[in-house]
């Protein structure tokens, strides 16, 4: 009997530890001495990063009063190949339900830099190494559909830049955080994370399916373009452009099959409101 007991006691033990492991992480936010610079190092973040997944992508986050710094590393060189070919996304969902409430997409990837010249009828620029992605235009995306496209150095609030150090993809992210419109600038507000913080915070990191490349509408100044969702179904109009260039387009060889990413993490914030 105490062999049954044990066995069953074994086995509780073992699914509740392994339910625990498979869960969305929780990471702690950094109480940095100061505020990082957007520079695509990590020397203000004193080696703090956090590994997140099987890939040993790490992260860290420092939330401030009007900011929240993201620092991601992707060290995978086949994972950095899929963000330089289809770009990368970085999810930020206030209330923590890891829900596409706002994105910046960055770099917008080959894919949809290849779109946008055909689309404009010049020639595509092909980027002879990874180094070339940065910096580049990026993205912010709302719920999944309203998309401004604008160069990456045009706000003086929302930054993001990632660089290339020792074969491994290193990338910063300051996210505006406005509460109230009437509170915050306009730039703040127009690129930035239009709610507060709550208690918990969810950030995903999400490749796009390859084909979402009608993220191609640049503007100086942030003009919205609506599109299809970002991470899965597309605007009926989107797949008919799709499907137009690749009617127009001659046969080619397939793809490389490049790994994706779709990764959520979550972040205590015990002192928020």
């Amino acid at each position: 009997m105490s062999r049954v007991w044990f066995a069953l006691v074994l086995t509780i033990l073992v699914g509740f530890f392994l339910g625990a492991c498979s869960g969305t992480p929780t990471l702690q936010p950094d109480a940095l001495a100061s505020a990082p610079t957007v520079d695509g190092a990590l020397s203000e973040w004193g080696g703090a990063l956090t590994r997140v997944d099987d890939r040993s992508v790490s992260m860290s986050a420092a939330p401030t009063d009007s900011l929240l710094y993201l620092a991601i590393v992707i060290p995978d060189r086949d994972l950095i190949r899929s963000v330089a070919e289809n770009g990368l996304i970085v999810w930020v969902d206030p209330a923590g339900e890891e829900r596409h409430t706002y994105g910046v997409r960055y770099p917008l990837g080959r894919r949809a830099e290849r779109a946008s010249a055909e689309q404009s009828g010049g020639a595509p620029r092909e980027a002879s190494s990874l180094d070339d992605l940065f910096p580049s235009d990026l993205a912010v995306i709302r719920n999944d559909t309203v998309r401004y496209r604008m160069p990456a150095g045009l706000s003086s609030a929302l930054k993001a830049q990632a660089t290339l150090d020792t074969g491994s993809l290193i990338y910063e992210l300051a996210v505006p955080i406005s509460s109230s419109r009437a509170a915050a600038t306009g730039d703040r507000w127009e690129h930035g994370l239009q709610e507060r913080l709550g208690r918990t915070v969810a950030v995903g990191l999400q490749v796009p399916d390859p084909d979402d490349t009608d993220l191609v509408t640049p503007s100086s100044r942030g003009v919205p373009s609506v599109t299809g969702r970002g991470g899965g179904r597309r605007s009926p109009r989107g797949r008919q452009r799709g499907r137009q260039r690749r009617q127009n387009q001659q046969p080619s060889a397939p793809a490389p099959e490049r790994p994706t990413l779709d990764l959520w993490t979550r972040i205590a914030l015990s002192g928020a409101p």
